[in-house]
């Protein structure tokens, strides 16, 4: 569904979608806060959510629930705040991109490097 012009926000009824792998919302224009129910779809390899105006923070907890996830694609968006500390509990995590966003510490800090 990437670069499909959607407008408006991201539907909480995606937790339904409990098979789903690949969610590519991508290059659309969509805004509001992103669902923190998306972090619980367990069977998800990758999140693909860059090129929009998502705005908020990211759940503290977001990792807690994805033990699959390879990709994590938010960049070019609107978020802030802190990178969840729980992003090193994403143990197959092997693509990251948040960049061009507002977030408010270094990833260092985050994984105290």
């Amino acid at each position: 569904m990437k670069n499909n012009n959607f407008i408006g926000t991201i539907p909480e009824m995606l937790v339904n979608m409990s098979n789903l792998e690949i969610l590519n919302l991508g290059f659309n224009q969509l805004s509001g806060q992103v669902p923190s129910s998306i972090f619980k779809i367990s069977s998800l390899k990758a999140i693909h959510l860059s090129s929009n105006s998502l705005l908020g923070s990211l759940p503290n907890d977001m990792c807690q629930h994805l033990p699959k996830l390879e990709g994590l694609y938010l960049s070019w968006n609107e978020l802030s705040g802190n990178i969840p500390s729980s992003m090193g509990k994403c143990s197959n995590l092997k693509n990251l991109s948040l960049s061009y966003n507002h977030f408010m510490e270094s990833f260092q800090e985050v994984l105290e490097i």
